[in-house]
């Protein structure tokens, strides 16, 4: 007879139910009415592959970044997909997956629908640390273990001996012990070695730190001499009254890496948006993008200039005029276009304004990205506002 299965596990099985209910519902529709494009700049597939497949959810998510932080390949779709609790308790996953979904169906997911899978993703995982403390207070309902079996067998004077098969075999005594091996007595570390390790252990947290701490403005906001230093003792930008370059600043000579509308010719022509939802207009220096409400996070909505080489070592300067019609915070990242990791070589939080502001920052790529890198502006999860970047130039000064 089967033994029922306690009422926690229920609770737990029928929230699991709802989620893979849902999220199957939306790739079903997408399988149904949706098509398949290859990711941008991917070649078309030699054959014909079917709308919301495993691998198509995937190449989605990846392509337009729904899950920040994830690696999601085609066995986490399916994970998610087939109710795995591994995936099923991770709502990035869950909502990337039902993003992907309606994306594929052309069919609207906005910020209430996300909160919605997140809240019940959380509950799940609530029920599920309620069940095994249940289990760990009721251990009647957890399976008896079943007694290890015994073997009986006789001495040489024919008496019964009675060993269990799990019975341990005696082995070497344990180091430092009575009868262990003796070079843990010759090497067990006495006074005179545990100071050495000491010393030597402080020599190097010393040197990490002060490597460390050497350039604390590196990749910060560049502010010009003369300028009144508003901003601290770390020299990041007041969101508030954030530090502008003086107007008509001087560049610094350098190769350019990225300027103008075409620009060099071996970058993307101009700024693109990485979803139809982000209403951005590219101008001949850099875009004007119209923000709406209904996104989470800064990755939701990105404006992207694609296509830039930059090499691992070399010193670089973005400089480029910033402006919007409320104050906010908005995330820069210089990086390369490969997921999962999208290296980035530099990442700022920029203050924006209504007065616009010239700023400038210097880095050292982290990375090699021959044709893979990209200046992106992260936008989105601030609710609706209208942002204007211009004039954004990029440059090797390492030249």
């Amino acid at each position: 007879m089967t033994a029922q299965a306690a009422p926690w596990w229920k609770q737990v099985d029928d929230a699991a139910q709802l989620i893979t209910s849902a999220v199957n519902a939306a790739a079903a529709r997408a399988g149904r009415d949706g098509t398949y494009s290859p990711p941008r700049g991917s070649p078309p597939p030699r054959r014909r592959r079917r709308a919301a497949s495993l691998r198509h959810l995937a190449e989605v998510i990846r392509a337009h970044r729904l899950a920040p932080g994830r690696a999601v390949d085609k066995d986490g779709v399916a994970g998610v997909l087939a109710g795995d609790l591994r995936y099923l308790t991770d709502p990035v996953t869950v909502v990337a997956v039902a993003k992907a979904s309606h994306l594929i169906a052309a069919v609207p997911f906005g910020a209430d629908d996300a909160q919605r899978l997140t809240v019940a993703v959380d509950y799940l995982n609530a029920l599920l640390a309620a069940a095994h403390e249940a289990d760990r207070r009721a251990p009647d309902r957890l399976p008896v273990p079943r007694p290890a079996a015994a073997l009986v067998a006789r001495d040489a004077g024919g008496r019964r001996t009675v060993v269990t098969a799990n019975a341990a075999a005696p082995g070497p005594a344990a180091p430092g012990a009575p009868g262990g091996p003796s070079w843990w007595r010759r090497l067990r570390p006495g006074p005179a070695w545990m100071a050495l390790a000491a010393i030597f252990a402080t020599g190097v947290i010393v040197g990490v730190t002060g490597s460390r701490l050497a350039d604390p403005r590196a990749g910060a906001a560049e502010i010009p001499a003369g300028t009144p230093d508003r901003t601290g003792p770390a020299n990041v930008p007041d969101p508030a009254d954030p530090v502008c370059l003086p107007s008509g600043a001087a560049r610094p000579s350098g190769a350019m890496v990225m300027g103008p509308a075409g620009s060099p010719d071996t970058v993307s022509p101009n700024w693109w948006p990485n979803k139809p939802a982000l209403d951005l207009a590219p101008t001949d220096t850099g875009f004007v993008a119209s923000v709406p409400a209904d996104s989470l996070a800064p990755s939701d909505l990105i404006g992207i200039r694609s296509g830039i080489t930059i090499i691992k070592g070399h010193r670089y300067r973005f400089d480029f005029t910033v402006q919007s019609d409320r104050r906010e915070e908005i995330l820069l990242r210089i990086q390369d276009e490969d997921p999962p990791a999208y290296r980035e070589s530099l990442m700022e939080s920029v203050p924006v304004g209504p007065t616009p502001c010239r700023l400038s920052y210097t880095f050292t790529a982290a990375a090699t990205s021959r044709a893979s890198g990209e200046v992106t502006f992260q936008l989105g999860g601030k609710g609706a506002y209208r942002v204007t970047v211009e004039d954004a130039v990029l440059l090797d000064l390492s030249g």
